[in-house]
Order: structure tokens, then C-alpha cells, then sequence
């Protein structure tokens, strides 16, 4: 008897096993797109539209397509920072950043992106941090903040470099 139980329960048919749907994940397509594309040595921000050469020696990191930072671009051999940010408004003030304080601001000269500049120096409350040199414009109705950043071992270099490169800016 128990061997016809056996045998029934082993030829009974089974339900077969449902492979699990494929199902993709859901990523947030802000979160995941560049702001921009580098291209031939040049960075291009596509909400914004402006250009960015990149030249030799420097390495760019386009920010979150939605996000105020722009674009980050390191000079390797210096490991200066440049960082271009985009807020709304047209306040000419360098925006807050923590850790420092905006303790240097004048009306800088005339750029080609720019007829009004602000300039100004943003000095870290830690004294072995990075300070921050801002040139601050306004464009169609949006506020630009270029920061560089050199490293405390070559100030007067990095700010050379850096300036340079802003000053590549194009719409």
C-alpha cells in the first residue's frame, strides 16, 4: 500500500515552477544624465549651453544633469580645482559655502562671457583647507559662480591656471 502511495505522489503532476518576470530597474533619469558631454577637448553644457575647453592637462567631470554644479574640471599636475555652478537669479553675491567665508568681494574687469564680474575670495574656516577664488556673473537671467580651488602649496600657479580656463568660457 505504501509503495502505490509512493508511486501515485511521484507520477501525480507537479505545477510547473513560473520563471519570474524580467523587470527593470526603475533608475531616475536625472539622477543618472550628465550635465553636459566632453567632446574633441571640449566640455558643453546642455542645459546651460555654454562651452569649456579642456586643455591638456586637465580632467573634466560633467555634474548631475539637475544639479547646480555644472561642471568640475582638475588640473592634474597641480591638483588645482575649478568648478562652475549655475543658480537662479540675478543677485551678483557669491552663494554660501560651508566651511568658509566670503571675507573679499569687488567689481572685477569686463570678461568676455561677462560685462559685470564679481570677484571674490572665500577663506576657509579651517586654516589647512583649500582657499576658494570666486568670479561671480550673471547670464540670461542665471547666476554664475566659477570657484577656484588651488592647493595651499601653489596658490599664485593654481589661480593662473584656473583663471585661464574660466576665461575659455563661451555661449
Amino acid at each position: 500500500m505504501t509503495a502505490v502511495i509512493a508511486l501515485v505522489l511521484a507520477c501525480a503532476s507537479r505545477p510547473q515552477p513560473q520563471a519570474t518576470p524580467y523587470v527593470a530597474k526603475r533608475q531616475d533619469m536625472a539622477k543618472a544624465r550628465p550635465s553636459g558631454v566632453v567632446h574633441d577637448g571640449v566640455f558643453t553644457d546642455e542645459m546651460y549651453r555654454f562651452s569649456l575647453p579642456i586643455e591638456e592637462g586637465w580632467v573634466a567631470q560633467p555634474g548631475p544633469e539637475t544639479g547646480l554644479m555644472r561642471v568640475v574640471v582638475r588640473h592634474v599636475a597641480t591638483e588645482t580645482r575649478v568648478e562652475l555652478w549655475a543658480f537662479s537669479g540675478t543677485d551678483l553675491e557669491p552663494r554660501i559655502r560651508e566651511g568658509c567665508d566670503w571675507t573679499f568681494k569687488t567689481k572685477g574687469r569686463p570678461r568676455a562671457f561677462a560685462e559685470e564680474v564679481l570677484l571674490a575670495t572665500c577663506v576657509p574656516k579651517d586654516a589647512t583647507a583649500r582657499r576658494v577664488y570666486g568670479t561671480i556673473f550673471v547670464r540670461d537671467q542665471t547666476l554664475f559662480q566659477a570657484e577656484i580651488q588651488p592647493p595651499n602649496s601653489s596658490l599664485l600657479e593654481g589661480r593662473q591656471l584656473g583663471k585661464a580656463l574660466i576665461d575659455g568660457l563661451t555661449w
